[in-house]
């Protein structure tokens, strides 16, 4: 018998990510957000009225922010994810577009680019990360600002640098992720355990986490000011305890020329 740890197994990198998820990530997260707060929040920060989101996946927030009169584009490197996005109502008022976040297909100037719900962390190579946050600040009309939202591991849930959570209980169907987290590289390597027509599938996943001071430096290596902190998407006051951070760059604007 072949072990569940091999069998069917799918190391996520670059597209496999969107391949191995897009059938299920709404049904997964699509309750996760207070959408109207969550655009609310970005309308707020989007000066002009426009989102560039890296790493759009099924457009969960990209169509609720086009349906709320924002100029959108979406940026992912998944086909399978663009299909289910283009398939939604409302999603003609979304431009999706298939490409990478290190080099978005996209020259115009934003008002926004958002970067949500730890995608940046997708990327395990630190300098890919600052260049995904350098490409982003390049993207940045002036005065717009840069929306980065990420977790904080909780100490809690890893036991001498391992966690085991259970995802479905269901005896015919169980599911179950085992996780690795290396502090000194800030990298977590998960196994979600699922059954599919009676046969065990692994799903293997690796991420880079960035912490906010670290994240600080990238922003701030590409031009970007810290202008909010906060502990989600709605905008929530951000607790020092909190186990996730939306994070807010602003590209400052340049001075008006003083008068002759």
């Amino acid at each position: 018998m072949t072990s569940p740890t091999t069998a069917g197994s799918v190391v996520l990198t670059g597209a496999a990510y969107g391949q191995t998820w897009a059938a299920d990530y709404d049904t997964l997260y699509d309750d996760r957000d207070d959408i109207p707060a969550v655009v609310e929040f970005l309308r707020r920060h989007a000066r002009p009225a426009s989102v560039l989101e890296l790493g759009v996946g099924t457009g969960r927030l990209a169509v609720p922010l086009a349906a709320a009169g924002m100029r959108v584009v979406g940026v992912d490197n998944s086909p399978a994810m663009l299909d289910r996005l283009r398939a939604k109502p409302g999603a003609g008022r979304v431009d999706a577009r298939l490409g990478d976040m290190l080099h978005p297909p996209a020259e115009e100037m934003f008002g926004c680019v958002l970067i949500a719900f730890s995608t940046l962390y997708l990327l395990t190579d630190q300098a890919d990360q600052r260049a995904c946050i350098t490409a982003a600040a390049a993207r940045l009309a002036p005065g717009g600002s840069l929306v980065v939202e990420g977790f904080i591991p909780d100490p809690d849930r890893w036991h001498h640098g391992h966690s085991l959570q259970v995802d479905r209980w269901d005896p015919e169907r169980p599911a179950v992720s085992v996780g690795r987290l290396d502090t000194t590289a800030q990298t977590i390597e998960t196994l979600r355990i699922t059954h599919t027509d009676g046969q065990p599938r692994v799903i293997a996943n690796r991420l880079r986490y960035v912490l906010p001071a670290e994240l600080d430096l990238l922003a701030e290596s590409a031009g970007l000011t810290l202008t909010g902190r906060h502990r989600d998407l709605t905008g929530r006051p951000f607790d020092p305890r909190a186990h996730t951070h939306v994070s807010v760059y602003t590209n400052p604007a340049p001075h008006s020329a003083s008068p002759a």
